[in-house]
């Protein structure tokens, strides 16, 4: 128990700094719509790659901790999809998905609840 909350705790930190990365790659190529991504190859593969790696990190998550998280949990079927596009159809990307999931990411509420179950794990993972 005490080490998959360890786990989930450096996932759960790795998946802030994977958001903050998609925010700072909108704000470094001034990205506000679809038809800017659309026109940025860069910070096309930013964003795809911060996509894919919260979603391989979300997949090593327990169950118990994601539970704390609704909002990020609804995210589940977007954030699979968008990364398997990513992973194995780059070509074919669409870019109103990636826009949508981007910013359900980067949504405050979904930081709050990251940062509130880091300190709930901080604060009571390390009980057994």
């Amino acid at each position: 128990m005490k080490q998959s909350l360890g786990l989930d705790l450096i996932c759960v930190k790795k998946i802030l700094k994977h958001i903050h990365t998609i925010g700072e790659a909108y704000t470094t190529f001034n990205i506000h719509g679809v038809g800017d991504l659309s026109g940025n190859h860069l910070c096309q593969l930013a964003i795809t790659q911060a996509i894919t790696n919260i979603y391989e990190l979300r997949q090593r998550m327990t169950s118990e901790s994601i539970g704390k998280m609704p909002m990020f949990s609804r995210l589940k079927l977007g954030l699979k999809a968008a990364r398997n596009i990513a992973s194995h159809d780059y070509d074919s990307l669409d870019f109103n998905i990636i826009y949508r999931i981007t910013n359900q990411l980067k949504h405050p509420n979904v930081t709050l609840e990251l940062e509130a179950v880091i300190n709930d794990i901080q604060q009571h993972g390390t009980s057994d």
